[in-house]
């Protein structure tokens, strides 16, 4: 149920192409001495996402992975109780929905976070290009690559923790450094997303997160005004992380 329509959103900020994990396959690909595009066979580029909307449902037949090139998006699981637990966040570079090519359908909800936009591939026409061109399907096993890469520092961002603080130390680095070259800082980020969603991602309370929030604050590890946050003391911020 993809909600994306091509158009233009005025005073976007977009990804730079260089840095996103679809360049392999969004290249002019070498036929002997020439270079030939195909890419429009198989890329819509810069579709808008609003607000809310899902990109793609969980248990849906998958038939486009995406790139996000601005915004941010949400990946939720939906539990037989109905509830909804927030699973992962995905920024302007990264990839969604690509661990559908194996499962043929998409295995969370994607959300998008404020107004977004997407370069989608559709999976039908990119295998179709790829069996004329086998080298399209070598640079999207370089594509898949990075992105598992991506996947395996979130995933260790997270989880063998010992304490709530090492485990919030943990995942703001990891948030600062993926929205690094986006965000043109290395540590202020823009948090996509509220206190809400934080703690439904990491498995805290509420209450529990602000009182980190507060006590990171005044330990001057770091400064946040309102959705705007800065890490003041990076070795500091580092020591809890990794302790």
């Amino acid at each position: 149920m993809t909600t994306c329509i091509k158009v233009k959103q005025p005073n976007t900020k977009y990804i730079d192409c260089d840095n996103c994990s679809m360049q392999p396959i969004c290249l002019p690909l070498k036929a002997g001495k020439t270079e030939v595009s195909i890419m429009d066979s198989y890329l819509s580029k810069r579709n808008i996402v609003n607000i809310s909307a899902p990109l793609f449902q969980e248990n849906e037949n998958a038939d486009a992975i995406y790139a996000v090139c601005s915004g941010s998006f949400k990946l939720t699981e939906t539990s037989p109780e109905r509830r909804e637990k927030v699973i992962g966040f995905r920024f302007p570079g990264e990839l969604i929905g690509e661990d559908a090519i194996h499962t043929k359908h998409y295995n969370y909800n994607a959300v998008a976070v404020g107004n977004t936009s997407v370069c989608k591939i559709d999976l039908a026409e990119l295998n179709a290009c790829g069996k004329l061109m086998p080298e399209l399907q070598l640079n999207l096993i370089s594509l898949l690559s990075k992105q598992n890469s991506m996947l395996r520092e979130e995933f260790t961002s997270v989880v063998a923790k010992h304490t709530a603080e090492s485990l919030l130390a943990a995942f703001i680095l990891n948030m600062v450094k993926r929205n690094a070259q986006y965000q043109d800082s290395e540590t202020k980020l823009h948090l996509p997303v509220g206190r809400d969603v934080i703690a439904n991602h990491l498995g805290f309370r509420r209450e529990t997160l602000s009182r980190i929030f507060s006590k990171f604050q005044h330990k001057g590890l770091l400064s946040i005004h309102a959705k705007n946050l800065e890490i003041l003391d990076l070795v500091g911020l580092k020591s809890i992380a990794y302790s």
